[in-house]
């Protein structure tokens, strides 16, 4: 997936909009013809001597830094606009990883709809926890964002900074530590720093010192489905004018989300009948993202079923050996795994039985051929595919299972042979 096509899908270049901290690598820059004011909390000066003395950051980089028009939190996005002389009558606001980190979504949510024309967009990229340093948290309930918004916060809770500081996940990838990972990567992988004390030592320090200095942290911790549900939630409450355009599934470790000005909107009893019917299932997407397995086990067995039968094979017998085989491995990421081989154009079951004599060729090329240095078919290399994509042979995925689910969209090659 195009990670800017994406975000940018309800934007044109002649469209009057405002990106949210766009920093180095802005979505909709200027310098490309868009017509894009940029908001950030520093200033253009501030924000390009701090990336000059940044040392993870290649100086060419700096110049990219767009001229910041409108300085100051992006809750306050309104305010900021009207000192400004800008009216309300934007076609959208996009912004990149900023709403996890606002101490009040439901404010920001309402000053965007005062910005924006009637129809207008919201547009933004959000972690999904499961995948990244965020994996042992809890997802941010309705009642927490209520709460922010009745308490009029301006910047994290203890609790939040607490939570955050406690509870940091990281993965083992190609010798070093990675805070974002795969959202199929093997749980055992998956580690939380050892800082629980630290961090019970510095909430207590806090509040004893009466610290009011803002501290940067994830206040909201999403998946997809769970995000969905707390949008539409707040429309149907009148605490929000967007409703629920479109969220994307998750790529890589990120998701997007398309919200349109509606205005606020009172419900009839039936809509509100209709509504809390929709609600439910919302609900039970919530719960499905942690058990997402399940349903994708039904449809690896129903796409084997067909494609056994296309090529002659018995079924029943096939799907049982391959049933065993997986189930005794206790990983659910390889039926994930084993769906990809089977949709893939590379895999060619014909080929793999041919040159190395095995029946079950799509199991096999999961749970063993790869690692001897089979190839799935006549065009892809699996050797040159892992040479090529080290992290990948660290992390023990099946190469053509990594290049349909993650190196497709990531922009990775397929290692022809």
């Amino acid at each position: 997936m195009d990670r800017q096509k994406e975000l940018l899908k309800h934007i044109g270049k002649e469209a009057r909009g405002i990106e949210i901290g766009p920093y180095f690598s802005p979505l909709a820059p200027k310098r490309e013809g868009y017509n894009c004011l940029s908001l950030d909390v520093f200033d253009t000066e501030t924000l390009k001597r701090r990336a000059a003395t940044d040392p993870s950051l290649p100086p060419e980089k700096v110049e990219l830094i767009e001229p910041v028009d409108l300085v100051g939190s992006a809750v306050t996005i309104d305010r900021l606009c009207r000192a400004k002389g800008f009216d309300g009558d934007f076609d959208y606001v996009v912004s990149s990883h900023n709403f996890e980190h606002l101490p009040n979504p439901i404010a920001f949510l309402q000053a965007c709809g005062r910005v924006l024309r009637r129809g207008g967009y919201l547009s933004m990229a959000l972690p999904d926890k499961r995948a990244c340093f965020d994996f042992f948290r809890s997802r941010t309930s309705l009642s927490a964002w209520i709460e922010a918004f009745f308490d009029g916060r301006e910047r994290p809770t203890h609790a939040q900074i607490f939570d955050q500081n406690g509870l940091i996940a990281s993965a083992e990838m190609c010798g070093r530590t990675a805070i974002t990972f795969f959202l199929d990567e093997d749980v055992d992988r998956i580690s939380v720093t050892p800082a629980l004390q630290e961090a019970f030592a510095a909430w207590k320090q806090k509040r004893e010192t009466q610290d009011a200095s803002y501290y940067d942290v994830h206040c909201w911790v999403f998946t997809p489905s769970s995000f969905r549900l707390l949008l539409s939630d707040l429309y149907f409450l009148g605490l929000s004018p967007f409703a629920v355009e479109e969220v994307s599934e998750t790529t890589v470790s990120e998701f997007y989300a398309h919200l349109r000005l509606a205005g606020y909107k009172t419900f009839s009893g039936e809509e509100a009948e209709a509504y809390h019917a929709a609600r439910e299932r919302m609900l039970r997407d919530v719960l499905c993202d942690e058990a997402r397995a399940a349903g994708r086990e039904i449809a690896l067995f129903e796409h084997m079923r067909a494609r056994y039968r296309r090529i002659g094979w018995n079924a029943p017998i096939v799907m049982a050996r391959a049933l065993k085989i997986l189930l005794r491995t206790r990983k659910p990421a390889l039926l994930r795994q084993y769906l990809a081989i089977c949709d893939s154009v590379f895999f060619d079951a014909d080929f793999y039985r041919q040159n190395y004599g095995v029946s079950d060729a799509a199991t096999h090329y999961l749970l063993a051929g790869a690692r001897l240095g089979f190839d799935p078919g006549p065009f892809f290399s699996t050797r040159q595919y892992l040479e090529r994509n080290p992290d990948v042979a660290e992390r023990g995925v099946n190469p053509l299972a990594h290049y349909e689910l993650s190196g497709r969209p990531e922009g990775r090659q397929p290692a022809l042979r």
